[in-house]
């Protein structure tokens, strides 16, 4: 598996994270119980899970931005979420990997999209076959994510941070899962249009809506269903709502916050007169990222038994990846070091077991998204050349492969930029001339400087990106100047710079080297 090198800015867009997710749905997938999982629901022990055994599942990633290159989901952003999905799933036993290189999408349309049809749309035109394929978008079609069964799905950045559960929740639709108050998504009536006051005692039946949410795309029917209200003491579990015995009954179908004991503030009336309090632990229920964490025994084995059954087609690579271990080691620049602002080589060593490495340099000792260059490479050398002149930077690493994803970043270094090539005349100096002008490696080079002043400087010998390859310190006196600067042996023949810095100007010769 390779990645592009992508050594292209990733900018946030400058929007507040918590606010953005305020606004948006929970989720956009409608209430749908799929054929399989019907038929999985009324004989789940006829179905092979391998309880015992790691599956391994295949995602394409899709990072989608606009017409000219802004809002893609920050690296940082993705192993952030990779790492919580990692998390969520632990007791699965069922584990995601990236599969080829990640997918830039330079569309705004697609990066906010208002409807789900937009979205499919997306979908077709850039899907890979054989993979669960996820969408990192700004709005999808107002929700933080939804799963189209039929094509992918989408999760907004906003609601894929570290401590979010949106994707491990679409994942779950993708593998079969319905919402524990499947069937209330519209309220009692699949529009909304009829109210209901939890204090009493729910209709036995409610209606949904899941037009443009069956196995295909069918574009010109309105599709209504009846499901069964879940009663609280269990008596019919198996045939309403989710289907699941081990998720309690949920009425709630928007955005909940949860009590201590994890429970939903609201008290809710089953057909029976009983009440009861949402179980806010499940990560397919609506409760808030705060309380949610799990998914129950019954749910699991549904999603690895629709993998096993109605997906083997993603189960062709079971080969798992070794951790990554340990941090890089920061080789090059040295904390502290100036460096031609221009053409920054930074250099680690690699990891064990790492393929890829995410680098940030930023202005800034916190790295804040916003202010932070990112680059995602698979190497572990880098030549940064859009940083600004005579600027203090921060810079870090942090290092995974297609499995592991939680690696932290090492400790912050720091470098400093200067131009080395700039051609100022130093005002201090009234000559300045190099004897011979074409030399070989290992030999030495005359210098010769008048200056009208005495001044603390510095002779630099750079190649033509502006990398230096010596430098010495000298104490310019005034008068005349006699040096001598040994060009080191294995250095490559070529093009080079011979400069006199002090006093915030340079002077500078060319010199060859053979």
């Amino acid at each position: 598996m390779t990645f592009r090198l992508l050594l292209t800015l990733f900018l946030a867009l400058s929007f507040n994270f918590s606010n953005a997710q305020q606004d948006l749905s929970p989720c956009g997938t409608a209430p749908y119980k799929s054929d399989w999982l019907k038929k999985y629901q009324q004989a789940p022990e006829d179905y092979s899970k391998l309880e015992d055994t790691l599956i391994y599942v295949p995602l394409t990633i899709h990072l989608v931005g606009t017409d000219d290159g802004f809002g893609f989901f920050s690296p940082r952003g993705l192993l952030d979420a990779f790492c919580t999905l990692t998390e969520d799933f632990e007791p699965t036993n069922i584990r995601f990997y990236i599969e080829g290189d990640i997918n830039y999408i330079f569309s705004s349309a697609y990066l906010d999209h208002p409807t789900v049809l937009d979205g499919a749309e997306m979908m077709f035109e850039h899907n890979v076959e054989n993979t669960l394929n996820c969408y990192f978008v700004s709005d999808p079609a107002g929700n933080c994510g939804y799963n189209l069964p039929y094509a992918g799905l989408t999760v907004a950045k906003s609601c894929a941070g570290i401590n979010d559960h949106t994707w491990a929740h679409e994942i779950g639709h993708a593998l079969s899962l319905a919402h524990p108050f499947f069937g209330w998504e519209g309220g009692v009536s699949h529009d909304g249009s009829v109210p209901h006051d939890f204090s009493d005692p729910a209709p036995l039946t409610v209606t949904y809506d899941y037009t443009y949410f069956l196995d295909t795309l069918i574009l010109d029917t309105m599709i209504i269903d009846t499901a069964y209200v879940e009663f609280v003491d269990g008596s019919n579990c198996h045939i309403a709502a989710d289907g699941f015995c081990d998720t309690a009954p949920d009425y709630l179908a928007s955005r909940w916050i949860c009590n201590s004991n994890s429970e939903s503030a609201d008290i809710q009336t089953d057909p029976s007169g009983a009440t009861f309090q949402s179980d806010g632990t499940l990560i397919m229920s609506y409760a808030d990222d705060a309380c949610s964490y799990r998914f129950s025994e019954e749910q699991i084995a549904a999603m690895r038994a629709n993998l096993i059954d109605e997906k083997p087609h993603w189960l062709y690579d079971q080969t798992a990846e070794q951790p990554v271990e340990g941090l890089a080691n920061l080789i090059s620049p040295i904390d502290d070091e100036v460096v031609q602002f221009n053409e920054v080589l930074l250099e680690w060593e690699a990891v064990p077991n790492a393929t890829h490495y995410v680098v940030e340099v930023s202005r800034l000792q916190n790295f804040p998204l916003t202010l932070t260059d990112s680059y995602l490479i698979n190497g572990n050398a880098l030549t940064v050349n859009n940083l600004l002149d005579q600027k203090k930077y921060y810079w870090r690493v942090r290092a995974f492969n297609r499995q592991h994803f939680c690696a932290p970043f090492t400790e912050k270094e720091s470098f400093e930029t200067d131009n080395f090539l700039s051609v100022d005349e130093n005002k201090y100096l009234t000559s300045f001339e190099i004897f011979p002008s074409q030399v070989s490696a290992g030999s030495t080079v005359n210098i010769q400087v008048n200056s009208k002043y005495g001044f603390k400087g510095e002779i630099r010998l750079l190649n033509i990106l502006g990398q230096l390859s010596e430098v010495a310190d000298f104490d310019f006196t005034v008068g005349e100047n006699k040096l001598e600067l040994d060009i080191p042996d294995n250095l490559p023949s070529g093009l080079y710079v011979l400069a006199v810095a002090g006093n915030g100007a340079i002077t500078s010769k060319k010199i060859v080297i053979e």
